[in-house]
Parts: C-alpha cells; sequence; structure tokens
C-alpha cells in the first residue's frame, strides 16, 4: 500500500469513528432533552396539584365555618330558627354548593394526578391558567361565605335578643 492509499484508509476510518461519536452524541443530546421535558411536566404537574389543593383548602375551609354555624343554628330556640328562616339559604343552598366544588377538586386532582407525559406543555399551561382563574374564584367564595357567616352570625344575635326580650 502506498502513502496516499494509507491516509484514505486511516482518513476514512477517522471518518467512521466521527460518525460513532455524532450519532452517541445525538442520541445523548436527544435523552438529555427527554429527561428535561420529563422534568418539567413533573414540575408543571406538581404546580398544578398544589394548585388543586390551595383551592381545596379555601373551600374547605369555607365549608367548615358554614358547618360551625349551622352546628350552633341547629341547637337554638325554635322561635329564633323562625326568626332566621330567610337567612337559612346559607346552608340549603350556598354549603351545598361549596361541597360540590369541593367533590369537582378532588376528581380533579385524582386526574391531574394520572396524567401521562404525553400531555403537550401547551395543554399543562392552558390548564395552568384555568386552574388560576378558578382558585381566583374560590377566594371569592371563601371571602363571600365569611361574610355570609359573619352576617348569619349578627343576625342570629339579634334574633336571640329579639326572643329574649319577647319572653321577659
Amino acid at each position: 500500500m502506498d502513502l496516499p492509499t494509507r491516509i484514505s484508509v486511516v482518513a476514512l476510518l477517522l471518518s467512521f469513528g466521527s460518525l460513532g461519536v455524532t450519532v452517541w452524541a445525538t442520541k445523548h443530546a436527544i435523552d438529555v432533552q427527554n429527561k428535561g421535558d420529563e422534568r418539567e411536566f413533573e414540575r408543571l404537574r406538581a404546580e398544578l396539584l398544589m394548585q388543586v389543593a390551595d383551592s381545596r383548602r379555601l373551600l374547605d375551609k369555607t365549608r367548615i365555618e358554614i358547618g360551625t354555624i349551622k352546628a350552633d343554628f341547629d341547637v337554638e330556640l325554635q322561635s329564633v330558627k323562625a326568626l332566621m328562616g330567610k337567612y337559612t339559604n346559607l346552608f340549603t343552598e350556598y354549603l351545598p354548593k361549596v361541597e360540590a366544588a369541593i367533590t369537582q377538586l378532588d376528581a380533579l386532582w385524582i386526574e391531574v394526578a394520572g396524567w401521562s407525559k404525553e400531555k403537550t406543555p401547551r395543554e399543562l399551561m392552558d390548564t395552568k391558567a384555568i386552574l388560576y382563574r378558578s382558585l381566583k374564584d374560590d377566594e371569592v367564595v371563601y371571602d363571600s361565605g365569611i361574610f355570609l357567616v359573619n352576617m348569619f352570625k349578627a343576625k342570629l344575635e339579634m334574633a336571640k335578643l329579639h326572643v329574649l326580650s319577647a319572653t321577659n
């Protein structure tokens, strides 16, 4: 073999070696990108689950506040209950809506926790935005619930005083 042939063979071997390194580097880069995508998916899913948990916590606090005042109301005298009749929609209408929202959030938690990695980042971000709006709505529900509970407590005290003064 003459020198030019040897140089060509060595160059060809180096080219094959470079091809092997390029293929390996490409596969490695794809693996690293996939792992990064998986981590980003898990991060976004964890954020979504935290938003769901925050909303549920707010609604749970609302439910507990209303449930507490309902327990107090249930032991009142019948005459006090009669005076408070038009305010009991807090228990008959508002509380069931809060409980239904909690049930929906529990179902959403299960759904989001079970999502596969086939969700696109766009789908995750859209869901995150929707849940953020929902959290803000739940904050309004909480604030409204606390306002209604406080108003109910004030009216209940007035009704008790009225019944007490009527019996004396």
